[in-house]
């Protein structure tokens, strides 16, 4: 298995997200998960760009397909590995962003799909809330709503000023 998808495989194990690939939302949650951990201060490498469903890299969908199929032969050159305590600070500050809030009726994907696009629209983009919020809204009509949480959620990690 190659040093990126082990490194894949042990992130998304730490952040209990499975490395499925089988439906779309299963690919959403770790594109968001992923594009999620880079501001909070590890960089990966992925570089991301605005898709149809927010954040999405396509360097990323390569490795996750290449982790699937690496698991898929048996493969688990992961196990006995450990992240060290730096990637474990990141990933501790973006575990909160993972849990759906009791008032927003959405699925953890879409939880995901939201929380990420509002980063990128307002740190990536530079998109002034307003903006952002019309965006989404425009964009993602089922999502939209919910923006002033998903900031909210965003402000309180400090991944968002």
């Amino acid at each position: 298995m190659e040093e990126r998808c082990i490194a894949l495989k042990l992130l998304l194990d730490e952040l209990d997200v499975p490395a499925e690939i089988t439906s779309v939302s299963d690919r959403k949650r770790i594109q968001k998960s992923i594009y999620l951990l880079q501001p909070a201060g590890l960089d990966l490498g992925y570089r991301f760009g605005w898709y149809v469903m927010g954040p999405y890299s396509p360097a990323l969908t390569r490795d996750y397909y290449d982790l699937a199929a690496s698991l898929g032969e048996g493969e688990e050159d992961f196990k006995g590995m450990t992240l060290r305590g730096s990637v474990l600070r990141s990933l501790e500050k973006v575990k909160p962003l993972l849990n759906v809030p009791e008032d927003v009726p959405l699925d953890q994907a879409a939880w995901l799909e939201l929380v990420a696009s509002v980063h990128y629209l307002q740190q990536v983009r530079g998109f002034d809330e307003h903006t952002a919020d019309d965006t989404l809204q425009h964009e993602k009509p089922d999502l939209g709503p919910y923006a002033g949480q998903a900031r909210r959620q965003l402000e309180a990690t400090s991944l968002l000023s």
